[in-house]
């Protein structure tokens, strides 16, 4: 099916579309936290793969490790883009009533403090979490991935938990 893409059947890329397109959306979303921006994210990663299709090679890994990079890229350039945060005053006015505004703030705040914590491990350790559990891929995915063994992406998962968990206790602690 690649090969036919890269011969310009739009077809064939868009039966790759049909296949990856979620994996890429979920993967996004757990970055982004947002629908809207997941979904702009999801198109531009395609197209950008679209048009760097004649330059890919197979090299054993599966395609949708190329996406993959295909994304990282992508939400660089996005968080290059972004540096806001949603405020109170944009919870209220997503019609929540009165009474579940302290629950959507509770709820983004344990967020908040999950994608901080993540933010503070060493980048292979969040995207192990990410892909792995947030995205629930098969440990073969994430090591393929991420370029890495199976039992590699084992032990950095254990790690990576284990870094999180202390992270989210320190800041427990600290509260």
């Amino acid at each position: 099916m690649i090969a036919r893409a890269q011969r310009g059947e739009v077809e064939a890329f868009g039966e790759l579309y049909e296949h990856y397109m979620e994996p890429i959306y979920r993967y996004l979303h757990s970055w982004v936290g947002n629908s809207g921006d997941a979904e702009d994210l999801t198109e531009t990663v395609f197209l950008r793969s679209f048009q760097a299709l004649p330059r890919y090679q197979d090299r054993g890994l599966p395609f949708s490790a190329f996406l993959y990079r295909v994304a990282r890229n992508v939400l660089v350039d996005h968080h290059r883009q972004r540096r806001d945060e949603a405020t109170i005053e944009e919870a209220d006015r997503q019609g929540e009533g009165p009474g579940q505004l302290d629950e959507v703030l509770i709820r983004r705040e344990r967020l908040m403090a999950l994608r901080q914590a993540l933010a503070a491990l060493p980048p292979d350790y969040g995207e192990v979490i990410r892909l792995r559990l947030l995205l629930g891929l098969p440990t073969g995915t994430v090591a393929a991935w991420m370029g890495r063994s199976e039992g590699a992406a084992r032990v950095l998962l254990f790690r990576a938990l284990k870094a999180l968990r202390q992270r989210l206790t320190d800041r427990d602690d600290a509260h």
